[in-house]
């Protein structure tokens, strides 16, 4: 499809005052068409099988294995666990292995009853056909017990490539967790069952509190013979080596093609420990370079940080350009050197900064020299720099002096964005392998050790935090080693930081890939693997062009590239602008499910993942069946404004996912020793459909605030028409970065229908000023997932009404 430029989303009213409203709050259950005789026979029917199929499994290796008995159990509503799992163990020793997703499906369980004669009895008074038993009405929630399948229990890639004779094969067994006694004593009987047989030998094994995994010497003969053990859950083959860092290592710049960067590209400044500027991945993209601390004299970067940091706001993605041996930078590069380098006696070098001086100033008067000099044409500020001891919520809910700077400093330069990254947490300072692997991710929310620190609070820079790559190994020798990825590729790498910011604000509102950690046990020593880390440049250029690293200081640099390139787009746009933009191209990243409830699971991935990872085709054009409308204004204090538009038929009418997508960008003023509000003012949105926006309008017309709305907005009348948006206003409208969408795959009970209409409020939290007027970005994004042509009717539509008010 051909790119479209973006649209203006037209007002249907100036400002109007505003109101407040409230909020609403809010055994098994029976099954009453089922025929609980059918379903007696049904059950009694599979316990058997499952009985008759444990015993031929114990005939096959009757004498060396006394195997254990696992099936499953479909469950169909959603049950607290502890009762169920109280129900259970009553039932003939039933130990719960593995719980269904949302609590509904299968539950894999462990029975104590081999023949399963608890279970037929109460399942006899269940069903009647034992009179006057017992209810058992746990019974409504189980649809029916069976064996697993062998053919789950098999890993893609064998199924799709399945083993033969006359090989030895290294697979990964993963074994059902059982207790630990259980889990050691099969282990013992399997290797004593093929003692001697030089086709089978356990290399390495992993038990953890939730899974137990081995790495297996085996051949397709006892591949066949192993697989009907209950105790197994599943045999694959292990990762192949996809990543070798001689291919890295070995470029030599003769090899590559570097460009400079177009002449009106706009500039990056990089806050940080300087760069090497004649790198030769750097030099032509450099603008200028300068230092202020008086640790070094020189500005070259002792330390490495800012080398690499500034090679990913420029570059961004070091593997494509590695892989094509071409080199175009999409920015001019500015470098402030705030910090230094301390060598110790080993040669190891630290961070620091001047001990005399503040850091504040320091970051001050860079930011300060590079903005004020227009040439510069600087529209990025990336810091990858935090204070590991300032950590939010730690002692106080006010904001941090340097965040508070950087929040001035945004205020005072509106056309540039500033990114700041979450910091970094290292997992092994807490936790035991097992463990972490045990509690990802749970523990990145849970540990307050890991939440984001100062400066990455800043509301009106952009939070950054890191996800995971693509997992590659390297140096990889399957036969000995089982390493682990914490993080599977696009979840929050177990290093980042998270939120929620000062007041509750969302963030990181982004995330982008700083890599991962890939770990494995050696002599109870836990060990990296490099294939977690990211591809960055390296400052020691005569040894080579490349390092490896990770860190939310390589995601935050990402983002600022793919700002460098829509403000290259877009060269006067203003800070809230850009913002909008990438806000609205991002994409929700995946999270493991927490088994939290679903609000509280909803609030855990913002606060790991923010809003997503942006995209930057969609945040610098529409396209035909994706359309993004914006406007830029201003807006008194406790006013509303209203935006509708009109949408074609076809994106209704038409089979298919339809999104709608909200996005607001500002910048209040702050006031670091306002803790109950950190934000001067406060602003919220409400989408509706069908409704006449003259009604929108009446709704909204007549509104006393006091300032202490935290209610429920909506007019009553309005309720049946609102489109309800995630994350929830009473969430999203703590910070100035909102984003809220809704993605519809079923009719509502009030069928959506155009028009569209945009309620825009601002309420005022502590500005004394009643003239005070705040500027604001606010987009609407119109998206259907069938190729169709909604731009022109829109267009056509949008144009026709602009030049009416005109």
């Amino acid at each position: 499809m051909d790119n479209r430029n973006h649209l203006p989303l037209p007002a249907y009213t100036n400002e109007l005052p505003k109101k407040a409203e409230s909020r609403q709050g809010g055994g098994f259950k029976p099954l009453g068409n089922r025929n609980k005789v059918l379903y007696h026979q049904e059950n009694i029917n599979k316990a058997t099988q499952i009985a008759t199929s444990f015993a031929e499994v114990k005939e096959k290796f009757r004498g060396n294995i006394n195997p254990n008995l696992i099936y499953r159990i479909k469950v169909n509503q959603s049950v607290d666990i502890t009762n169920f799992s109280n129900i259970l163990n009553a039932m003939g020793g039933l130990t719960i292995l593995s719980v269904a997703d949302n609590r509904k499906g299968y539950w894999v369980v462990f029975a104590d009853d081999k023949e399963l004669n608890v279970f037929k009895e109460k399942l006899a008074q269940y069903s009647g056909v034992v009179p006057n038993g017992h209810k058992y009405d746990f019974f409504n929630a189980i649809d029916g017990i069976e064996d697993i399948p062998l053919e789950e229990k098999i890993g893609e890639s064998i199924l799709e490539d399945p083993l033969t004779e006359g090989q030895t094969y290294h697979l990964n067994i993963e074994l059902w967790r059982m207790e630990d006694e259980q889990i050691h004593k099969f282990i013992r009987e399997l290797e004593e069952n093929y003692r001697g047989n030089q086709s089978f030998r356990i290399n390495d094994k992993l038990i953890m509190r939730s899974f137990v995994l081995l790495r297996v010497q085996m051949n397709k003969s006892i591949f066949d013979e192993i697989i009907s053990l209950k105790e197994i859950a599943r045999i694959e083959r292990p990762m192949l080596p996809l990543f070798n860092i001689s291919d890295h290592r070995q470029i030599d710049i003769s090899e590559v093609e570097v460009i400079a960067p177009p002449d009106n590209a706009t500039g990056i400044l990089v806050v940080d420990s300087g760069i090497i500027s004649n790198h030769p991945l750097l030099e032509k993209a450099v603008g200028d370079e300068q230092n202020f601390q008086s640790g070094e004299r020189e500005g070259q970067d002792i330390v490495g940080h800012g080398t690499a940091v500034a090679g990913m706001s420029i570059y961004n993605d070091l593997e494509t350009s590695i892989h094509e041996r071409k080199f175009q930078p999409t920015n001019w590069l500015f470098s402030a050197k705030v910090m230094y380098g301390e060598t110790d006696f080993y040669g190891n070098v630290t961070p620091i900064y001047d001990e005399t001086k503040l850091l504040e100033n320091q970051l001050n008067e860079a930011i300060r020299v590079f903005l004020d000099n227009p040439d510069n044409n600087i529209k990025v500020v990336n810091i990858s720099f935090g204070n590991s001891y300032e950590i939010v919520g730690s002692r106080n809910t006010r904001q941090f002096p340097l965040a508070n700077l950087i929040d001035e400093l945004a205020l005072e330069y509106r056309g540039v964005v500033f990114v700041v990254s979450t910091g970094n947490q290292k997992p092994v300072n807490f936790y035991e392998l097992e463990d972490m692997i045990e509690q990802y991710p749970k523990f990145m929310v849970e540990n307050p050790d890991f939440k984001i620190i100062n400066p990455a609070t800043a509301a009106l820079a952009l939070t950054v935090g890191s996800i995971a790559p693509a997992v590659r190994i390297a140096n990889y020798r399957a036969e000995e080693e089982i390493w682990n990825p914490i993080a599977r590729e696009a979840e929050p790498s177990p290093f980042s930081r998270v939120g929620f910011g000062i007041n509750g604000m969302i963030k990181p509102e982004l995330v982008n890939h700083g890599g991962n950690l890939i770990l494995r046990k050696n002599f109870n020593r836990v060990v990296e693997n490099v294939g977690g880390k990211m591809t960055i440049l390296s400052n020691k250029i005569t040894e080579s062009l490349f390092g490896f690293d990770t860190g939310t200081s390589f995601s935050a640099p990402k983002i600022s590239n793919i700002i460098g390139q829509i403000a290259n787009n877009f060269p006067n746009a203003s800070a809230n602008f850009l913002k909008n933009l990438l806000l609205q191209s991002t994409s929700v990243t995946p999270v493991p499910n927490m088994r939290y409830t679903p609000s509280k699971n909803d609030k855990a991935k913002l606060q790991m993942t923010g809003y997503g990872m942006p995209n930057l085709d969609k945040a610098m054009y529409s396209q035909d069946n994706r359309i993004v409308l914006l406007d830029e204004g201003v807006i008194g204090i406790n006013k509303i404004k209203v935006y509708t538009v009109n949408l074609p038929n076809s994106f209704f009418v038409t089979p298919g996912s339809k999104i709608l997508s909200v996005v607001l960008t500002f910048d209040p003023p702050v006031r670091a020793t306002r803790g109950d509000s950190y934000l001067g003012n406060q602003m919220e949105f409400k989408l509706f459909h069908t409704v006449n926006p003259d009604e929108v309008v009446s709704q909204y017309g007549v509104i006393n605030y006091n300032g202490d709305e935290t209610e429920d907005s909506t007019p009553p009348l309005l309720k049946p028409y609102e489109v309800v948006l995630k994350p929830g206003v009473n969430l999203r409208n703590k910070g100035c970065h909102q984003k809220a969408w809704r993605v519809f795959t079923r009719e509502l009970k009030v069928p959506l229908q155009t028009p569209i209409t945009l309620v825009l409020r601002n309420l005022n939290k502590w500005i004394p000023d009643p003239d005070h007027s705040q500027s604001y970005c606010i987009s609407l994004v119109v998206e259907h997932a069938a190729i169709i042509d909604l731009y022109s009717t829109v267009r056509t539509e949008v144009q026709e009404r602009v030049r009416t008010r005109q």
